[in-house]
């Protein structure tokens, strides 16, 4: 059973709106029309908080008037305070480069005016930022220096949310204990100072990682009572939040029937309020699964449908739509609809190829991503964590060292003794810690491995393992159905067909995950294998694989370049003989200085290039192309076959 973390992201800019201070946003407005001009910015500043996450167009508009307002009017701490919160909403709306820039210029003018507040609002906002990038050393670098500045310059309460932060990262590494640890100080420092709409998160964070550590009484426990404390502090959102992770708590258990009403409540409830409903995919996903599960098919299919036109409403939602459409798959085919099930299945194998060409392939490779591969960096984070926390203690230490030698010079050997004790403490702290990172990095290389393997496994053995089921069902009814027309036949046979290529396409990308590097022989032997297989599919047709002198087998490509190259040459010579009708395909590798050159040559029924420019599989070819890099040349006329020719550098 999958499991969902839910990571509360806590920004810190003022003051976060409930529901209730909601409703005050117009009276606020009407407020600053007659304000003078700093409370008049300080309220545009929290009511563009407050839009961000409510309505993040209006929100860009009236930040960028409050900025430009505070400048000409010449209010230092309003245009810092603002532009950090300008910062705060690229962050959230997942432009990371502006996001960086106004919190850089946020820092910047904080510091230049000696605003400590806001330079702590700042600095902790920068841990966010690069937390959201999975940038852990980073991140945990800005919550210490945030915590310290903190206790120095501002009061004890506000220490919950750098506690909570630490937490939540150490909660990222999988480090469950200690960031209950963290969680647990926090909701401390919250119930001492009575922070009643803050003290939902902490327990639901808690919560969260007791279900990790599989404590799953003292889980639902805590659980519930986030639930009941958020309901009673009128706080909908981590209402919902609580109530998604009890309801996740049952999945995880196996328990689908009182996972149900729950993510309905969440549903309609975030509908209602108009909260955070780009998450809604998800509970819709798992009420399917869970539906299907029970055998409520019927249920299940409304939820499909309502699932479609979530999507179609946020088509963006790349990642939660993987498994909406593998869900929603299931449950067609248990209708006994095997058209739509197929259909859907591509879809989500669709989506979760565009997100590895997209986003996860490299991040495979550099082990920088948050979707389950991000060992490395979560261990390197966590011996930065340990560092900055040595760091910590030693500096105390030194501090007390060098407090006592300015008190009594008489005692100064003995300082000195200390001191000259201390940096060898402290040499030895660093070379444990190089050591460690070094151990760190060659364990997550094998991790690394493991995990690609698991991956493999897991989608040989279920959507393979599937696949091969639809085929062998299909086959049965066609045997079943020897006496039907012939139509239904052949639409049973493109079926049995389709799924037996998407099994191909599968094992290609299985083949392409499994490697860091793919080497020239690697790919010409599966390129040669793929061309002598449609040589036997098409035996009235003669092919030429040719390669030239120059193309070495000690040239290597990254999986990414590896597929696209090989994904070109399977599109263009389908083309030839789907499309063209072609006696003679050609294709020729070469390289001449840095360039390869890739030449796919068919003396087909050829086409007018402009007129056909927007069919997929030349859109196909054209975007891969781009991903490697290289330059396309396209050349075709009626009559005169075609020639797609591919440079790239290798």
């Amino acid at each position: 059973m999958r499991k969902i973390v839910i990571l509360i992201f806590l920004f810190i800019n003022g003051i976060l709106f409930s529901q209730s201070q909601a409703q005050k946003i117009d009276s606020l407005l009407q407020v600053a029309e007659t304000a003078n001009d700093s409370v008049r910015l300080r309220i545009f500043n929290k009511v563009g908080f407050y839009f961000i996450f409510n309505d993040p167009p209006r929100a860009k508009q009236l930040l960028q008037n409050a900025i430009a307002e505070a400048k000409n009017k010449k209010v230092p701490f309003s245009e810092a305070e603002l532009v950090n919160t300008y910062g705060i909403y690229y962050d959230v709306s997942g432009q990371a480069d502006s996001a960086n820039y106004y919190f850089k210029e946020a820092l910047a003018l904080s510091r230049q005016k000696d605003f400590k507040t806001i330079t702590v609002m700042v600095i902790n906002n920068l841990g966010m930022f690069h937390w959201n990038k999975g940038n852990y050393q980073d991140a945990l670098d800005y919550f210490f220096q945030a915590l310290k500045m903190n206790e120095t310059n501002t009061s004890e309460a506000g220490n919950a949310v750098f506690f909570n932060n630490i937490g939540l990262i150490y909660q990222e590494m999988g480090q469950y204990d200690k960031a209950i640890e963290y969680h647990n100080s926090s909701l401390e420092l919250r119930r001492k100072y009575n922070k009643t709409s803050e003290i939902p998160a902490s327990l639901n964070n808690i919560g969260i990682n007791l279900v990790a550590l599989e404590k799953f009484d003292e889980a639902e426990k805590v659980l519930k009572e986030a639930v009941a404390t958020a309901e009673a502090a009128n706080e909908q959102g981590k209402y919902f939040d609580s109530l998604s992770s009890l309801a996740d708590l049952y999945i995880t258990q196996e328990k689908p029937a009182m996972a149900i009403p729950l993510f309905t409540e969440i549903l309609k409830g975030r509908d209602a309020a108009n909260i955070d409903r780009r998450a809604n995919l998800i509970p819709i996903s798992f009420l399917i699964q869970a539906n299907n599960s029970l055998g409520n098919t019927n249920e299940a299919l409304k939820y499909v449908v309502l699932g479609n036109e979530f999507l179609e409403e946020f088509p963006d939602l790349k990642n939660a739509a993987v498994d909406f459409y593998q869900h929603a798959s299931e449950t067609y085919f248990r209708t006994g609809n095997p058209q739509l099930g197929g259909a859907f299945l591509q879809k989500s194998l669709d989506a979760k190829e565009r997100i590895f060409s997209d986003k996860s392939a490299a991040a495979i490779a550099d082990l920088e991503t948050k979707y389950n591969l991000a060992q490395k960096e979560k261990d390197l984070a966590q011996t930065k964590a340990d560092l900055a926390e040595r760091e910590l203690e030693v500096e105390q230490k030194n501090t007390l060292i060098y407090g006592g030698i300015a008190i009594a010079i008489i005692f100064g050997l003995l300082g000195y003794l200390f001191f000259n004790q201390q940096r060898l403490k402290n040499k030895q702290l660093k070379k444990e810690s190089e050591l460690k990172t070094a151990l760190a990095r060659i364990e997550t290389q094998n991790r690394l491995q493991e995990q690609r393997l698991r991956i493999s496994r897991d989608l040989h053995d279920t959507i393979g393992s599937q696949l091969t089921f639809i085929i062998s069902s299909i086959d049965t009814l066609k045997f079943g159905l020897k006496d039907t027309g012939g139509k239904t036949k052949e639409k049973l046979t493109h079926i049995s067909a389709f799924a037996s290529q998407t099994i191909y396409e599968l094992r290609d990308t299985i083949w392409a995950m499994n490697k860091n590097d793919i080497s020239w022989e690697d790919l010409q032997g599966r390129i040669s294998n793929f061309i002598e297989k449609a040589g036997t599919a098409s035996a009235s047709v003669d092919f030429n694989f040719s390669v030239g002198r120059n193309v070495t087998p000690d040239i290597t490509f990254s999986s990414v370049e590896g597929m696209n190259i090989y994904r070109i040459i399977q599109e263009a010579v389908n083309n030839a003989l789907k499309h063209a009708q072609a006696n003679h395909v050609s294709v020729e590798i070469d390289k001449k200085n840095e360039l390869c050159t890739l030449t796919i040559t068919d003396d087909g029924s050829g086409f007018l290039v402009i007129s056909e420019t927007t069919g997929n599989g030349l859109k196909n070819i054209h975007k891969r192309a781009a991903d490697l890099g290289g330059n396309i040349s396209i050349e075709s006329e009626p009559g005169k076959g075609t020639r797609v020719v591919v440079t790239f550098k290798s």
